[in-house]
């Protein structure tokens, strides 16, 4: 009886062969993996995000808070007789006398401090800083005209000071000094309008932090990071590249602590708003310095600045 004879040999090279390749394969798929790191976004990055959830949000959302605040609290206040705090919500108290009195010398040097530490991380930062001493100087303008002329002229115009029922001619200090004089005029709330329009505008010059978000990953060759808003990140050559690494890690560090510091005044104009909707005015004087404030805003962001700065000064 005869066997048949196989030759094993080929079929040993074969899947030798098959196995080298798939080593192979294999080698280089983990070469590829070691060669794809994740750059992650540095402590300065993830801050800086997590301010923007709070400064960013829509300007609708933001409108919507302003009126559904002054109507559910000016209702509290009509219903109920809610007790000062003196050290919170008193005249006299420090967040009224330092911060509000002076609030938007406040604000205007921490949105510049703010805006001047990001433009050394801009190539062309000249244009960048013409835009800002114009828009610091008619934002600064449109405070003073409103709350230091218009709304007190308003408020002389309008007062009044009896005594027993009869008028008599007094300044508002002079009658506020004497026992039994009443006085009473239209005042609208300077506050309203200050706290809204400071916010409105600091939420407008923190944007300036998307493009600091997306230096960064550009820098370092990255994937922008997922934000709700739509960044535009810039086209840089390999000697800016160069220039803005080097200021990128000095700089991310005082850019993003300044703009810290926009986040958390927003919130103390947030929350003095409430107190002086709770606490002060009429709902009218409220509802017309707030109104004011956003008009001021839209006017300003949305239209004037927009077209101002098409022009060729502005852009070089």
């Amino acid at each position: 009886m005869m066997h048949s004879v196989t030759c094993r040999e080929p079929i040993r090279r074969t899947v030798m062969g098959n196995s080298d390749t798939t080593g192979t394969q294999i080698v280089d798929t983990q070469t590829e993996d070691q060669n794809k790191q994740v750059v992650l976004p540095s402590i300065w990055e993830n801050i800086a995000t997590w301010g923007t959830y709070y400064l960013h949000i829509t300007p609708a959302v933001k409108i919507g808070y302003y009126f559904f605040t002054l109507l559910m609290l000016s209702m509290v206040k009509e219903s109920f007789d809610v007790p000062h705090i003196e050290v919170l919500t008193g005249k006299h108290s420090v967040l009224n006398e330092v911060f509000v009195k002076k609030g938007w010398g406040i604000t205007l040097s921490v949105f510049v401090t703010y805006q001047l530490l990001s433009l050394s991380l801009h190539i062309k930062w000249k244009a960048n800083l013409k835009q800002l001493c114009v828009r610091a100087l008619i934002t600064t303008f449109f405070f003073f005209i409103w709350c230091v002329v218009i709304f007190q002229e308003i408020e002389k115009y309008m007062e009044t000071c009896t005594l027993n029922d009869m008028r008599v001619v007094l300044t508002k200090r002079e009658c506020l000094k004497l026992d039994g004089h009443v006085y009473d005029s239209y005042d609208i709330s300077g506050h309203s309008y200050l706290m809204t329009y400071c916010v409105l505008i600091m939420m407008e010059e923190s944007k300036e932090i998307l493009y600091f978000l997306c230096l960064g990953r550009v820098l370092n060759g990255a994937p922008p990071l997922n934000t709700f808003e739509k960044i535009s990140c810039p086209k840089l050559e390999e000697k800016e590249i160069k220039i803005l690494q080097s200021r990128f890690s000095i700089m991310s560090p005082l850019v993003v602590l300044s703009f810290v510091c926009v986040c958390l005044l927003c919130l103390l104009w947030d929350f003095m708003y409430i107190i002086t909707t709770i606490y002060y005015h009429t709902f009218s004087e409220k509802v017309i310095g707030t109104m004011l404030a956003l008009i001021m805003w839209y006017l300003l962001y949305r239209q004037l600045f927009v077209y101002i700065f098409k022009y060729k000064f502005f852009l070089s």
